[in-house]
Parts: structure tokens; C-alpha cells; sequence
């Protein structure tokens, strides 16, 4: 036998070893005890966790309070990791395991949290907190470091990988990460800094030309479009393009769809909600963990993040889902430093002393003697709030910038989850979510009576002077803010008498509220094809299902017909042929099509010609690196034919949109052609656009696939309710999708009907880490949670029994 072939077989047999052992023995290497008995001694009373064949776990437990302690345990069992992760972001200390990253990368994620102060605000919090609403963050806790305390054996794998030893959880801990999500939701900071680079390139006028339209299409008139910000104030403060971009970002233009029909709607008697939240979910599992719980006075069924009980899904009265609402809680300001004391900035004529507090960072360094590095911060604060521009190593010295954020001004006394989770009404749903001031939600409700009702959540300012959309230059020591809007009177609709009511991230302020609500929102296309769905008369269950996947693109709708216009009449036949493929398309993003392509890259292209001769290549790129900050605006310059912007400023002649359209045409193939090659059938939609995977371990090449990465093909794009957003700067790679799906009908029982991208079990080789990528894929997968004892009874695949300490 030759050496080569010995070689070959020997790597063949290598191979098959290693995949009967991952397939076999790895899973329960990693697994955790779903059957039997433990003893859990936090508890009260026995209890009980059902699990299906998804891995889903149903509590039963005889009180709240042990349900919540069984929810922290399982959430251990399923999630440690994971919920690690989250903590150390929350609380700056990702650097401590993973080092300070390529370019201080991870590093700067741990400046930023400290900064913001997650932790510290979560502190706060919690001198605040009822003595109920404190409980419920407890006892969960209890049953979650109960986990890690005495199931040290079945730790998920990556803690070993990582060298992690899990600590206790605490209350301020679990809190930080609430704010940490919750800051993600209030809108625009990352818009804010958009703003201020591009008003520096242009001046305020111009800017004004081109800031975001936020249009509420239930009354279609456009609010907040200027901001609103002396010129000679930002003509003095350094660039910011530098750091605008490579940090302090924050959760992006994830967004969400959801919708509740009345029961009359549904030819029934109960209302019937839908809800799937757009966020990051690249990395499995996802972020959303399910669960039931079931106690003598409370059965609910949904999903949580991180806290106890749940933030979508129904108990036996209602249901309810979130989008993100985009209230405006967050005003950056540009602070003067005293000329005499550098120590001391400017409130008009008066020299106010800097609040400094010291924050000391642990950074894993193997050029260290012990392993580990120190960096200590400095943070000052201003009246309004931290100064955000002191710790980023790419900050322009010549600006001071500081950040105030509502949801640190205007602390409860409550959470509003809990009693959301128990509310038997609309009325008592809606009177819950007042109660919720740390995260920017749009709640929609429906209950068994058949009303159907909407309100936002969280805290968000009076503003006094200016509008948000743009730093705010502090000239003076008067407040510009004058307390927040009152949360009864935050938007919302009760019982419309349309049938429906609905939110997909956009604005949700009718045109005379009395408050700025925010300048930032997602663009309109999404809604108005909620309501072209639902405005039939009579609409199912099945059918608002169904919609989750409806990939009608409202924006392609209206443009492609002027890009095809354009493109037909142009003397280069591949450009003809081109207008050719989008006048025959029906605007639908599937990934079978050559169309969405065309006309996504197209219009990458179209909005770079237009601004980069007026705003120079790094204002064009921060401009148009948020599509809630540019699209609804040149979609309406587009319709409307006609803009100076239009013109290209460094040419002799005067371009029109048609001219303007034929270049970005050439410039859309070039670049297609060097990416995939010139085969056009390799530029398919879904050959181009897809979703990315990444296990538990974040490894790559066949390691990776080994442990659980997949790529999948996605219809959809960001103007479709089948949302697939990816960043203008990284085409066409789909970062913000459904990371939930789901429909519950209150009419029904016995179940809900639900889906995830990812799995259950953020467990390395656990079958439930990506069980259900496919079914989630497909809009006629048949994918439950149960409701009723007699549907979880019989679809029971495990059961582990809970008991308390023995004497």
C-alpha cells in the first residue's frame, strides 16, 4: 500500500472518528440533566420542568416565586454562558476574558459600558425598586446561582475554553443588563453624531435639505426635520468622522413588526397578536429563551432575554409583543471647556467644576506578569451627564461632548414586566407598560374579550429648546429639558376602530403631539404594508402568520420604476437590460430573483453619487451608514425627479436624475461583477444575501461548522415585513432578521405559534442550538409552544422534578 494512500485513509478514519464522537459523545459531554430528581433547596415546594421535543421547558411550580427560582436555574442550565456574556458587556468587563481585541476592540466595548455606567444606573436602580418588584429580581437570582453553585459538572462547555469560573449573580448585575438593552432602544446617539459630522461638512442649512423625515402614515405629514443648532458653535469643535463610526454605536437599526386584530376581525372572540422582533441574532441560539410557567394563579408562555418572567408571548387573558419604539430619551451636548481651568467647563459665564468618578478596567494580557493589565478611567460629568469624548482613542481633542439619558433621569419605583405578565386585560396590559421607564417599547395587547390596544414604554424628555436630532450646544445654565412626557400620554391607540393596531418602528407621534417624540424612525414601508394585508374585512390567524413573511418591497415599489425608466433609454445595452429585469419584476425580494440585487446595489450606488460631492467621502460614509437617517428622505427626493443634489458639483455640466441613475448603473455592475463574477446567475438574491451563523465558540472554516456556524439564503431586505437588513457598508450581509416568530391566538387554548432563528440551548453541540433554523425559514412549518396541561402533557419528551431540601 502506498504512503499516500495510507495517508488518506488513516485522515478518512480520522474524520469519521471525530464526527461519530461529535455527533455521539460531544452533545452529552455538554449536556445538562433534563430527567429525574435534583435537589434545588431554594425552593419552596416540588416542582417540575416539562420539556418537548425542541427542548422548550414548562415550570410548574405552587408559587410565583419558585416558578421565577426554576426559570433562573433553567435559564442556567440553557443559557449560562450566554447570560455571562451579556453581564460582562453590561458591566464593561469583556477585556477581562478576551483580551483588548484587534485595534483595542473589545476593550473600547468595556470604556464605553463603563462610561455610560450600565452598573452604576442598575445600582441606582435598585435603591429605587418597590420591595415586590426587588423580590422578583431575587428569587430568580436565587434559583440562577443556585445553578451555579451545585451543577459546577454540567457547565457549559465554552467556560472551560474561555477560562471562566462563573460567579454569583447579583441583583445590580442581572439590572445593568436591562439598561444595556434598554439603551439600545433610545434612539438616535449614534444619528445624533451622524448629524453633527454632516453639519460640520455642510453647514445647518444644507443639512436641513437632507436630515430624516419621520413621517406617521396614519396621518401622513412630516415632523421634525431640522435640527436646530448654532452654526458658529459646530464650526469649532474638532471632526468626529473618526470614532463616529469605530465606536459608541449603539444597537443599530434593528427594528420589529407586531400587530394585534380584534376578535371581530378574526371572526372570533378573542384577539389575535403577532410579533417578531428584528435584532441581532447571528449568534446562536439567539437572544430570546422560552419558557412557560404555570402556578395555581398564573399560566403564561413566551420568551424572556435575561429577566425574569417574560417580555413577549400570552398568559390566559392576553397577549403581547414589542417592537422598538425610538423614543427619543438620549440628547448629546457640546460642552465648553473654561479656557482658565481645564478642570472646569462653561455654562455661559459660569465656570462649573467637572464630577470626576474613577473606574478601573482588568484586561487579559499575556505580555503581562500576572496574565493581566490595569487601565484606569477617568469619567467626568457635567450637569447633564457623562462626558462621552474623553475615552476613545480616535476622539478630536477639540470637542467635549456629554451624554443625558432619560432613562437615568426618570427611575420608577417598579419594572412594569411583572405586572404585564399578569394583567387579565388591555386596560391592565396598558397601565403595566406605564410602568416601564428603562427600555423604549411600542407594546401591543389583545385580549379574550376581543379588544386590541397599543402604548410606548419608557421614559422620554420635554424638550424646552431643540429637537434632538443634533447636538445641543450648551451656551447657558438653562435646563432645555422641563421633565418627561407623561407616561399615560406616551403614543398609542385603544380598540381603532379599523380592527387593528400595529408598529414596525415607525413614527408613532401624530403630527400634532404636543412633545417631540423623536427624530429618528424607520422608514414607513413596513407599516403601510401592514395595513395593506390587514385591511381586508376578515383576517385569520393563518394569515397574520403568514404575513411575517410577506416580502413585498413598498420601497422598490415605488423607485424601480423610475431606475427602469432611466436605464431603458440608455445607449449601453447591458444597462438596458438591466431596466429591462426591473420593469418586469413584481418588487417581491425573493431569493430566487436577480432583481433585488440590481435594485439594492443600484441604490447603494444612486445615494453615494447624489451626497459625496457635497459631503466628501467620510460625511458620505456616516450619512449613509444608517438607513433610518437617509432612506425616507431620498426615497422622497427620488419621487419627487427633481433636487439640486442631484447635480454633480464637479463637473461642467448640470446632471439630472436620469444621468444620475445611469452612472450609479455602471458603477452597481462593476462592482457586482468584481464581488461574484460575471455570471449573472451567481448574483440571485439569495445567493447574495444571506444570514451567517456563528455557534457558541465564534470559530471559523470547518471547526466552525463543526460547532454549529451555517449560512442560510434569505428573501426579504429591510423594506419588507420579511426583514433582512444588512449595513450599506456591508453588502449584502444580513445582520438584523426576526429573531422571534410568532402568533398567538387567544382563541386557541392549547398552543402558540412560534419559531426561532437559532434554538433553545446556548450549549456547543446541544441538538437544541439550531434545531430550528429551518422551520424558522419556511412559512408553512409548523412550529408550537404549548398552553394547555393536556397539549404540553402530550408532547412531553423529558421531565426533571425540582425538589426542595430535605430535612
Amino acid at each position: 500500500m502506498s504512503t499516500l494512500l495510507r495517508y488518506v485513509l488513516v485522515l478518512g478514519f480520522c474524520f469519521a472518528a471525530l464526527a461519530g464522537l461529535t455527533w455521539i459523545g460531544l452533545p452529552h459531554l455538554t449536556d445538562r440533566k433534563t430527567n429525574g430528581e435534583l435537589e434545588l433547596a431554594v425552593l419552596d415546594a416540588p416542582a417540575r420542568v416539562v420539556r418537548d421535543a425542541a427542548g422548550v421547558p414548562y415550570i410548574y411550580a405552587e408559587s410565583l416565586d419558585d416558578a421565577l427560582r426554576v426559570q433562573g436555574f433553567v435559564m442556567g442550565q440553557d443559557r449560562l454562558f450566554q447570560l455571562e456574556a451579556a453581564r460582562r458587556a453590561a458591566s464593561g468587563r469583556l477585556a477581562e476574558v478576551f483580551g483588548a481585541g484587534s485595534d483595542d476592540v473589545i476593550l473600547n466595548l468595556d470604556r464605553e459600558a463603563r462610561t455610560i455606567g450600565f452598573y452604576r444606573l442598575a445600582e441606582q436602580q435598585l435603591d429605587v425598586l418597590s420591595a415586590s418588584a426587588r423580590r422578583q429580581l431575587s428569587v430568580f437570582l436565587e434559583g440562577l446561582n443556585a445553578y451555579v453553585a451545585t451543577r459546577s459538572d454540567t457547565h457549559p462547555l465554552e467556560f472551560a475554553l474561555a477560562g471562566i469560573v462563573p460567579e454569583p449573580w447579583t441583583e445590580a448585575q442581572l439590572l445593568a443588563i436591562a439598561f444595556y438593552m434598554g439603551w439600545g432602544s433610545a434612539a438616535n446617539f449614534d444619528a445624533e453624531l451622524v448629524a453633527h459630522e454632516v453639519i460640520q461638512a455642510i453647514g445647518p442649512d444644507a443639512f436641513a435639505e437632507i436630515a430624516p423625515l419621520t413621517i406617521n402614515p396614519d396621518d401622513n405629514q412630516t415632523l421634525a426635520t431640522q435640527a436646530e443648532l448654532p452654526v458658529g458653535t459646530i464650526a469649532q469643535t474638532a471632526p468626529l468622522s473618526d470614532w463616529t463610526h469605530k465606536g459608541w454605536r449603539q444597537m443599530g437599526v434593528g427594528g420589529s413588526n407586531n400587530w394585534a386584530i380584534s376578535g371581530a376581525k378574526a371572526v372570533a372572540t378573542a384577539a389575535v397578536v403577532t410579533n417578531d422582533p428584528h435584532l441581532d441574532s447571528r449568534a446562536l441560539p439567539g437572544p430570546w429563551h422560552p419558557v412557560g410557567i404555570f402556578t395555581p394563579e398564573l399560566r403564561a408562555l413566551g420568551v424572556s432575554i435575561g429577566l425574569p418572567g417574560i417580555t413577549t408571548g400570552r398568559n390566559e387573558h392576553i397577549a403581547f409583543g414589542v417592537t422598538n419604539a425610538y423614543a427619543d430619551a438620549i440628547d448629546l451636548y457640546v460642552e465648553t471647556l473654561d479656557p482658565q481651568n481645564p478642570n472646569h467647563y462653561l455654562e455661559g459665564e459660569v465656570s462649573l467644576p467637572f464630577r470626576v468618578i474613577t473606574e478601573r478596567l482588568r484586561i487579559k494580557d499575556s505580555d503581562a506578569e500576572s496574565g493581566f493589565r490595569e487601565e484606569v478611567l477617568e469619567i467626568r460629568f457635567t450637569n447633564r451627564g457623562p462626558v462621552i469624548t474623553d475615552h476613545h482613542p480616535d476622539a478630536g481633542h477639540g470637542a467635549v461632548l456629554s451624554m443625558r439619558w432619560a432613562a437615568a433621569e426618570f427611575m420608577g419605583d417598579e419594572l412594569g414586566v411583572d405586572a404585564l405578565m399578569r394583567a387579565t386585560s388591555v386596560d391592565e396590559a396598558l397601565a403595566a407598560v406605564e410602568h416601564i421607564s428603562f427600555v423604549s417599547l411600542n407594546f401591543v395587547v389583545g385580549d379574550t374579550h376581543g379588544r386590541i390596544g397599543r402604548r410606548a414604554s419608557g421614559a422620554a424628555p420635554i424638550r424646552l429648546r431643540g429637537n434632538g436630532m443634533a447636538p445641543f450646544a450648551v451656551t447657558d445654565g438653562v435646563d432645555n429639558w422641563g421633565g418627561r412626557i407623561p407616561a399615560g400620554e406616551m403614543p398609542g391607540e385603544v380598540d381603532p376602530a379599523r380592527g387593528w393596531t400595529g408598529t414596525a418602528n415607525h413614527m408613532t407621534a401624530p403630527a400634532d403631539y404636543p412633545w417631540v417624540y423623536t427624530s429618528y424612525a424607520s422608514p414607513n414601508y413596513r407599516y403601510r404594508r401592514i395595513g395593506e394585508l390587514l385591511a381586508a374585512p376578515q383576517v385569520s390567524a393563518e394569515d397574520v402568520w403568514a404575513a411575517q413573511y410577506d416580502d413585498l418591497n413598498l420601497f422598490a415599489r415605488d423607485i424601480a420604476p423610475i431606475l427602469a425608466q432611466a436605464l431603458q433609454s440608455a445607449d449601453d445595452t447591458d444597462l438596458v437590460e438591466v431596466g429591462d429585469v426591473l420593469a418586469s419584476w413584481n418588487h417581491h425580494d425573493d431569493e430566487r430573483l436577480l432583481a433585488p440585487t440590481l435594485f439594492q446595489e443600484l441604490i447603494r450606488q444612486l445615494a453615494w453619487a447624489t451626497f459625496e460631492d457635497e459631503l466628501g467621502e467620510e460625511a458620505t460614509a456616516a450619512y449613509l451608514s444608517n438607513w433610518y437617517v437617509w432612506q425616507q428622505r431620498f426615497d422622497a427626493m427620488l419621487q419627487s425627479g427633481e433636487s439640486p443634489w442631484f447635480d454633480d458639483r464637479r463637473t461642467d455640466v448640470i446632471e439630472d436624475l436620469p444621468t444620475l441613475i445611469r452612472r450609479a448603473g455602471v458603477a452597481a455592475l462593476e462592482r457586482l461583477t468584481k464581488v461574484y463574477g460575471a455570471d449573472r446567475a451567481s448574483w440571485r438574491w439569495g445567493e447574495v444575501h444571506r444570514i451567517h451563523f456563528t455557534g457558541p465558540l465564534r470559530q471559523s472554516g470547518w471547526i466552525g461548522r463543526l460547532t454549529g456556524n451555517r449560512s442560510v439564503a434569505m428573501s426579504g431586505s429591510g423594506e419588507t415585513l420579511l426583514r433582512a437588513l444588512y449595513t450599506p457598508d456591508d453588502p449584502f450581509n444580513t445582520k438584523w432578521f426576526a429573531s422571534l416568530r410568532m402568533t398567538a391566538d387567544l382563541n386557541d387554548p392549547d398552543k402558540v405559534r412560534a419559531v426561532l432563528p437559532g434554538g433553545v440551548v446556548g450549549r456547543t453541540f446541544n441538538p437544541h442550538l439550531n434545531d430550528q433554523t429551518q422551520l424558522w425559514q419556511r412559512e408553512d412549518s409548523i412550529s408550537h409552544w404549548w398552553f394547555s396541561d393536556e397539549a404540553i402533557a402530550a408532547h412531553a419528551q423529558h421531565t426533571l422534578r425540582l425538589l426542595p431540601e430535605v430535612d
